[in-house]
């Protein structure tokens, strides 16, 4: 009799916390059987408990197929029971994602929309919202839900994320000026205003917020700006980030944006505002509708998944029938299909075509009825066009060539800006030892009414480029390789260069011999180095009644017990003619100038200038080659095409 008093005693006491931890302990050890029959010997004590039977939940969630409906069920009652608690919707929607189906993606949109009604921030529920169905309707339920929460800072923060999504974004930026006036501003809040007012036209707001959202970007636990830029970020970039301090993040995200301003004419970088729009065009033409039911759908994208996205941007040698396996992860990440992928890197195609997987060879593809079967993608690149096939209305990618198998790699790994470059622009750049050890003084002649350029280094650092005349522009750099950007403007025509350069370097007296650019300017005296470059013409060309003055600087010679160097130099100007001419040995030969020189020092300039006559008019090939006597050591600088005409 009193053993089973104490029994009953037992049963009403609310879960122990001795037992909840041993369920808990069986789940974690993998012991799913065990842990089933404790957590449904003490739902069974009270079935009105809610822990109780989100426990139950929980053995039964672990249990492979089987348990999936007997756990949504002791989570709807665990839900029903403790109406204010998040946990059992969260649960729910666990069992929708593992479902997957219609039916699954149902469940689990439905819990979250109930679970923000109950809290603006719970676990990853934010996330997962992202790989469920959304439609405006949905969108427009979740903001309702979250307002709920008043002025909770983080509930209006989403609520002005939907509102964008919704192409609100008077909206969005009104709430958005409530969180920065109830709270300290941060990068996450900078970013989404400065969205809202590029979307909203309020161009130069939106640099501003964007601005201010990078130098808050130390602070930012959200990573707000790399959720805005991975997407079009190159794998050395990915790479860089994972190693950054906090400290270290605005400086790595102004030069993510700025190795990508197409005009480096203007204050403001154009790529910032293209990327938001382009963003909102994805997620309006390109959103991935059914995520669960398009992503991971085999064990392959699923490990790949887990391992990143390093391999899957970095291997060009896929076989065709792995090129879904690898970039869906990527896709379902960034929520856009194949095709909004591609888009959100480079833009609006330059072609397009339904029912032709290849516009280099536009021939239909077969049973195809509409766009929503297959779609074929143009580009014009500098390497000359490059095509894309889709299927399944851009959801996947449908490569039908190895070139496009390629080509997918290509885009993936890098981005491109639409603002139109119509100018052709030229430029030629020229090197020199620097007065400040250790650097290479660079300089940029191009022709047209304004110019402006800049370096980066390898880890990003850039540095401009000054004017010091009319169509020259200087900086001073250590040697090494650079990326290279320069932009033109003529008559309110923009011309833009990208591309890399290597910087040499340049020794001191008695090192390694080495010779500067050589630099041609139309004048009948010698020319210092300002000179020279002032007088050298953008496009190499020269008249056929003016002299040729050349200039040229020579380093690391050696000297005598005088302190005085001796070299040999000779220039070569080698009519650039015709295959067939060559070929018959007919036109004019090789012009050259050989002189012995001393220098009272391990450097020299060297300087020449050529009468009309001694050279015809036409193409040239020009090369100068020095010997320092004293070592016979011979080194040559660079050829140069000029045009005389």
């Amino acid at each position: 009799m009193i053993v089973l008093l104490l029994a009953a005693l037992i049963l009403q006491d609310p879960v122990p916390d001795d037992a909840a931890a041993r369920v808990e302990s069986l789940l974690a050890a993998g012991d799913v059987p065990a842990a089933l029959r404790l957590a449904t010997t003490i739902a069974a004590r009270d079935p009105r408990d809610a822990r109780a039977q989100l426990l139950l939940g929980r053995a039964h969630f672990a249990r492979r197929v089987i348990g999936r409906y007997p756990a949504l069920d002791r989570f709807r009652t665990a839900a029903r029971l403790a109406p204010r608690d998040p946990e059992p919707l969260y649960w729910q929607m666990k069992v929708g994602f593992h479902l997957r189906g219609d039916e699954g993606e149902i469940i689990a949109r439905e819990a979250l929309l109930r679970l923000f009604a109950l809290t603006p921030e719970y676990a990853d529920a934010w996330e997962r919202f992202q790989d469920v169905y959304r439609n405006p309707k949905v969108w427009r339920r979740a903001e309702r839900a979250l307002a709920t929460h008043g002025e909770a800072r983080v509930a209006l923060e989403r609520r002005a994320e939907l509102l964008l999504s919704l192409e609100d974004a008077a909206r969005a930026d009104s709430l958005l000026a409530v969180v920065m006036a109830r709270h300290p501003p941060t990068s996450r809040a900078c970013l989404l205003r400065g969205t809202a007012a590029f979307l909203d036209g309020r161009i130069a707001a939106g640099y501003a917020w964007h601005d201010s959202a990078i130098t808050l970007a130390g602070a930012d636990s959200s990573e707000a700006l790399w959720k805005e830029a991975w997407v079009i970020a190159s794998p050395e970039e990915a790479d860089a980030y994972t190693m950054l301090l906090a400290e270290d993040r605005p400086a790595f995200f102004r030069r993510f944006w700025q190795r990508r301003d197409p005009n480096l004419l203007t204050p403001e970088n154009e790529r910032v505002w293209e990327h938001a729009t382009r963003v909102a065009e994805s997620r309006a033409q390109y959103r991935l509708l059914h995520p669960q039911r398009s992503i991971y759908h085999s064990a392959k994208a699923r490990t790949l998944g887990m391992f990143g996205e390093r391999r899957e941007l970095t291997d060009l040698a896929w076989r065709v029938d792995d090129v879904q396996e690898t970039t869906l992860p990527r896709a379902f990440r960034a929520g856009l299909t194949a095709q909004g992928l591609v888009f959100i890197r480079h833009g609006r195609p330059d072609e397009q075509a339904p029912c032709v997987l290849d516009l280099r060879r536009p021939l239909e593809t077969p049973a195809c009825y509409s766009h929503l079967d297959v779609e074929g993608w143009l580009y014009h690149t500098p390497d000359g066009p490059v095509t894309l096939g889709f299927s399944r209305g851009g959801e996947f990618f449908k490569p039908v060539t190895r070139d496009q198998v390629q080509t997918i790699g290509r885009l993936l790994q890098t981005d491109r800006s639409a603002l139109p470059a119509p100018l052709a622009a030229t430029a030629w750049l020229a090197f020199f030892r620097s007065a400040h050890l250790g650097l290479t003084d660079v300089y940029i002649r191009t022709a047209g009414d304004t110019a402006a350029a800049r370096v980066w280094d390898a880890v990003g650092e850039s540095v401009p480029a000054v004017s010091i005349d009319d169509g020259i522009l200087a900086l001073n750099v250590p040697p090494g390789r650079y990326d290279f950007g320069l932009d033109v403007d003529s008559a309110g025509s923009l011309g833009r260069l990208r591309g890399e350069v290597q910087v040499p370097w340049f020794a001191s007296r008695g090192a390694k011999l080495s010779l500067s650019t050589l630099v041609i300017a139309s004048a009948a005296t010698l020319l210092d180095r300002d000179a020279a470059l002032r007088g050298m013409p953008a496009d190499f060309t020269y008249p056929a009644s003016s002299p040729l003055a050349a200039y040229l600087e020579i380093y690391g010679l050696t000297t005598d017990a005088d302190g005085r160097s001796q070299y040999r130099v000779r220039y070569t100007f080698e009519p650039v003619r015709a295959l067939p001419a060559r070929l018959l040995g007919m036109g004019a030969g090789s012009v050259v100038f050989e002189f012995d020189r001393a220098a009272p020092s391990g450097s020299a300039m060297e300087r020449l200038v050529i009468d009309p006559d001694r050279l015809a008019a036409g193409r040239y090939r020009v090369a100068v080659a020095v010997t320092d006597l004293r070592r016979n050591v011979k080194s040559e600088s660079a050829s140069l095409d000029i045009v005389i005409r």
